[in-house]
């Protein structure tokens, strides 16, 4: 049996609209930096072709800050379906606004 993780991308990737975009990137997000430090943060949003990550952890992001460019490569190599040109990272919690 094929797991929930190696079957839902390709799902969703067949499907259209934003909030599954967003649903699609949160994935691929959690893939390349790895589920502990995807755990930290706090709410990644999808708008056009800017991914914005909020975290608490300071460290983290920083180093997403310095890796910004390997993150994109990574996401747009996936066939996200939508070409992600900036990555923002915010420092807090909550609701981007």
């Amino acid at each position: 049996m094929d797991r929930l993780g190696k079957i839902l991308p390709r799902v969703l990737a067949k499907q259209k609209g934003s909030a599954l975009l967003e649903i699609r990137a949160r994935l691929l997000f959690a893939e390349i930096v790895g589920p502990a430090l995807a755990g930290q943060c706090e709410q990644l949003l999808l708008r056009g072709t800017v991914l914005t990550v909020v975290t608490q952890n300071p460290a983290l992001a920083h180093q997403l800050r310095l890796d910004t460019g390997q993150v994109l490569e990574r996401l747009n190599g996936a066939g996200l379906g939508r070409r992600i040109r900036e990555l923002r990272v915010r420092l807090g919690r909550g609701p981007v606004s």
